[in-house]
């Protein structure tokens, strides 16, 4: 351990009243809130696929068609062993995220204010900490590695590969993160000047370490969201929205005046309503990285680091996967953060950087507490009422929903349905064939219930979807023209935009 780190450790020592009161609170606030938000569809999706699966091959397979490497799966597909209770998701998350904070508090030499902000801000308090997804298993071993590098432990260099493995098998845009880590280690190793060959031998084990997620992250031919469809979806717009990216990541405000305000930025959405943004917008997200690149201007490893994760990232975002919301950018704020802790181990920040990160923190503060206070007092979701659509159908008529319902369904009321989609029965969404499909059908809807009614000789059934009339008339505009179709119920005001619920009743004309 350094003198620097030394030093952090003493002063940690001495400020252990304030850091565990820091670590209570964000405990605390962080139970109450996971209490209070309704599960959507991309944390129900994951959850499904893993109880679903009978076993750790059949896990493998299915989540092939995801596009994610599998360590959160596995690790849900863990706890669906013993509970089908989706709550189940949230208290995992509550320990990873705990651990996460826990690092900072305690073991990262980031000044004191930092450190106290930091946890509290938009990533750590909602976006990577409330919503549960493969986002904070990346940030807990990229945060682990960052602690290790401060450290002598004996098995130093082992540990870091596996902790590097784990941030690579979290999420696709954990991997820029992974190779600027790995930049960093790489360039403070050529410091202490080894044999050409040793460098060249951790270059490859970087590289090893990165193949299995590279593996999981393209799918196989079969799933919808393969190579081929990223690249016909390609459109100059995907850079246009990355340079936006830096505003997304370290100013993560959410545009509070519209309704669906989850997945906005008061930038990027004030550009449609008032001109100057459109003119200051970039300006200002330029600026952001020029910032980033200031504070860590005196570390030329730490700027490895950081330059490594953004560049990477513009690469993904021009080529493949557009970064288009706070929850794909983070990974840039958390890039920057691991890149501020190790240059903190080597130098003590000046004031002005001080004064410029803490303000970035204040600001994601405030939006954490914005959106954290929004989303205990409106439903999030509203997927989890999908039971009582259900006990509103009469005994003995026949229930199905819709593909975009399978998630609320099987989560909730714990078993499969037909699916007009498929115009098959499923317990969960699989990003295969079957979706392929499904989208090619112009009429899908009215194929879908038409084909029931003539296998199982009925002419009345009650559908559960998560499309309004409206909505699903422009995906099958023949459906409403081909059946009697009434709406029962409905569960609306969601904080995200696809996750109302609707039961209609539909019978032949």
């Amino acid at each position: 351990m350094n003198a620097i780190a030394y030093t952090a450790a003493l002063q940690n020592h001495g400020r252990r009243p304030i850091l565990w009161a820091a670590f209570g609170l964000y405990t605390a606030i962080l139970i109450y809130a996971m209490t209070r938000h309704e599960l959507w569809g991309d944390e129900l999706q994951a959850w499904n696929l893993a109880k679903a699966s009978a076993s750790p091959g059949s896990l493998l397979h299915n989540t092939r068609f995801e596009g994610h490497p599998p360590a959160w799966f596995i690790l849900l597909w863990f706890v669906s062993t013993f509970t089908h209770n989706p709550a189940w998701i949230q208290a995992l998350q509550v320990v990873i995220c705990c651990g996460a904070v826990f690092l900072v508090l305690f073991y990262s030499p980031l000044p004191l204010v930092t450190r106290l902000l930091l946890p509290f801000g938009y990533f750590f308090l909602f976006e990577y900490a409330v919503l549960s997804r493969n986002y904070m298993i990346a940030v807990l071993p990229a945060f682990g590695i960052c602690l290790l590098m401060g450290s002598h432990y004996r098995y130093k260099i082992p540990l870091y590969y596996v902790l590097l493995l784990l941030v690579t098998a979290a999420h696709l845009l954990a991997l820029p993160l992974a190779a600027g880590l790995q930049g960093y280690f790489l360039f403070r190793l050529a410091e202490q000047r080894p044999k050409k060959t040793t460098i060249a031998l951790h270059a490859g084990l970087g590289i090893l370490a990165a193949l299995p997620a590279m593996y999981f992250i393209f799918p196989p031919s079969d799933s919808q969201i393969n190579l081929s469809f990223w690249i016909s979806r390609w459109s100059a717009h995907q850079l246009t929205a990355f340079i936006q990216a830096p505003l997304q990541a370290f100013m993560p405000v959410p545009a509070w005046w519209k309704d669906q305000f989850w997945n906005t930025q008061v930038f990027v959405e004030a550009k449609n309503n008032y001109h100057a943004f459109r003119l200051l917008n970039w300006p200002i997200s330029l600026a952001t990285i020029a910032l980033a690149l200031y504070v860590l201007r005196a570390n030329r490893k730490c700027l490895v680091l950081f330059a490594t994760a953004f560049l990477l990232s513009l690469l993904i975002a021009i080529t493949i996967f557009p970064l288009s919301g706070a929850r794909y950018t983070g990974f840039l704020f958390i890039a920057f953060m691991a890149a501020y802790w190790l240059y903190c181990y080597e130098a003590s920040p000046s004031r002005g950087s001080r004064w410029l990160v803490n303000g970035m923190l204040a600001i994601q503060l405030a939006a954490g507490v914005f959106i954290v206070v929004k989303d205990t007092r409106l439903p999030f979701s509203n997927l989890y009422k999908v039971n009582e659509l259900l006990n509103e159908v009469p005994a003995g008529e026949r229930t199905v929903c819709d593909y975009w319902a399978l998630n609320a369904v099987s989560a909730f009321a714990g078993r499969p349905l037909y699916c007009v989609d498929l115009q098959k029965q499923a317990s969960f969404i699989l990003w295969g064939s079957d979706m392929a499909a499904m989208q090619k059908r112009p009429y899908r809807y009215r194929d879908g219930v038409r084909y029931l009614f003539q296998q199982e000789n009925i002419k009345s059934v009650y559908l559960v979807s998560t499309g309004s009339l409206p909505n699903i008339n422009r995906l099958d505009s023949l459906f409403l023209s081909s059946f009697h179709v009434e709406l029962v119920d409905k569960r609306e005001g969601a904080i995200e935009k696809g996750s109302n619920l609707y039961l209609y009743h539909i019978k032949e004309e």
